[in-house]
């Protein structure tokens, strides 16, 4: 069997509701764009895949599936879409072309980026309606992470957890002690992730591990295991190497999640690799929830925070061709997000001063204030600390208060 064909599509899929468009559309962050892959054999086999990054097809045309499917180096997407013809081809589910499934049902977590606590609790109460009992949070030092969780655990039932996602923000270990001994309190606060970057203070990471309740979680990295740095793990990318990552965790008694984000074909995909990791026992992430359509006929049902294993052959899901031609653009349509950040804006971040003051930091886009709070340069986690964003109303008090801000941004090198 050959592989007669192999396409890439374009893909704009918007985000599926107002608040998550203007929370994604600010952040630094992945946008409304996915490319799909589709595989078809001199059989007439057809599989797929997604991504959201680009990867070539054109290598793929005359190659053996059962040669490269576990050859990580075509690219995430087409390895799914093969994969998945396989599957179909030898009539098995792609998880038992990758080992023995250990469980019938995967955890799955919902996900947002930073948002108010009134939009973090409005999305905490959607994943509830469509069966999640985790909630993966992006803690950003301009937002109060502390007042975050009070507000969302408030509408939660007491078995619902949030994973707390600080991308390093933290910056240093006795600022994250100080923090993560606040959110031990309270009870449905799960798992820490990258508090710091673990890598660069090893003895610190596992200080911390020692003086906070909760797991700390990083993305893997070898060195982590002998110096027993954390208490788990973030573990993605192609087959072959998730699945040596796997292999060293589950050595090490380390449980992990599976990270991969793209539609319902690449949480799918997730499913089928999950059941047969010993180790990936914490919900996955793949963001698949995020956009309006997920490119599937039928949705993957979340029932008490798990979704079922196929046992259908490939990857056991029917692809929508409808939303797929709906949504495919040509690849140098910009998307809504891109076109979104062409425009001006002032992003003001505050909080309580001296009497009824407040301390107030103005950059021109968000990742400048990153490269800022990165360097240490403004105090981070503050309480009661708000992002505030002041879109371009075309005023003349506008534009001479963002071309002040963008003359001393370009003043200082680092940030730009």
């Amino acid at each position: 069997m050959k592989i007669a064909n192999a396409t890439r599509l374009s893909l704009n899929i918007p985000f599926y509701c107002k608040r998550v468009e203007r929370a994604m559309h600010r952040a630094q962050t992945h946008d409304e764009r996915v490319y799909l892959y589709r595989i078809e054999t001199d059989e007439g086999i057809v599989g797929y895949g997604d991504s959201l990054a680009i990867s070539d097809v054109h290598t793929l045309v005359g190659q053996n599936p059962f040669q490269i499917m576990h050859n990580d180096a075509i690219g995430f997407g087409p390895q799914l879409a093969v994969l998945d013809a396989v599957g179909k081809a030898a009539d098995v589910p792609v998880h038992a072309l990758l080992g023995t499934k250990l469980r019938d049902r995967c955890p799955i977590s919902w996900w947002d980026i930073d948002m108010s606590p009134a939009d973090w609790v409005a999305e905490a109460r959607e994943s509830l309606k469509r069966g999640y009992t985790s909630f993966k949070m992006k803690a950003r030092p301009w937002r109060d992470i502390l007042y975050q969780v009070e507000a969302v655990g408030k509408v939660v039932p007491a078995d619902y957890k949030f994973d707390i996602d600080f991308n390093g923000f933290l910056l240093n270990q006795a600022k994250a002690e100080i923090i993560l001994q606040q959110l031990d309190n309270h009870p449905n606060v799960g798992i820490y992730e990258s508090p710091f970057y673990l890598y660069g203070d090893l003895i610190g990471a596992r200080i911390l591990r020692e003086r906070v309740c909760k797991p700390v979680v990083e993305h893997f990295r070898e060195e982590y295991l002998p110096a027993h740095a954390c208490d788990g793990f973030v573990i993605g990318g192609g087959v072959t190497e998730v699945r040596r990552q796997a292999a060293l965790a589950a050595a090490f008694n380390k449980p992990f999640w599976l990270q991969m984000v793209g539609t319902g074909i690449t949480t799918a995909f997730a499913v089928h690799l999950g059941s047969v990791l010993s180790h990936a026992q914490l919900p996955y992430i793949t963001c698949h929830e995020l956009w309006k359509h997920d490119l599937l006929k039928k949705r993957l049902d979340v029932i008490d925070g798990h979704i079922q294993v196929s046992d259908a052959p490939g990857l056991g899901i029917e692809v929508d061709e409808k939303a797929v031609e709906k949504y495919t653009v040509d690849p140098d349509t910009p998307t809504p997000k891109r076109l979104y950040r062409r425009k001006k804006r002032i992003l003001r971040i505050s909080w309580p001063g001296v009497a009824k003051q407040k301390r107030i930091w103005e950059f021109t886009d968000e990742a400048i204030y990153q490269k800022t709070f990165y360097a240490g340069s403004i105090p981070v986690f503050e309480r009661g600390v708000t992002l505030e964003v002041i879109e371009d109303d075309d005023s003349a008090t506008f534009k001479k208060a963002h071309a002040t801000l963008a003359k001393r941004e370009a003043a200082i090198p680092a940030l730009m």
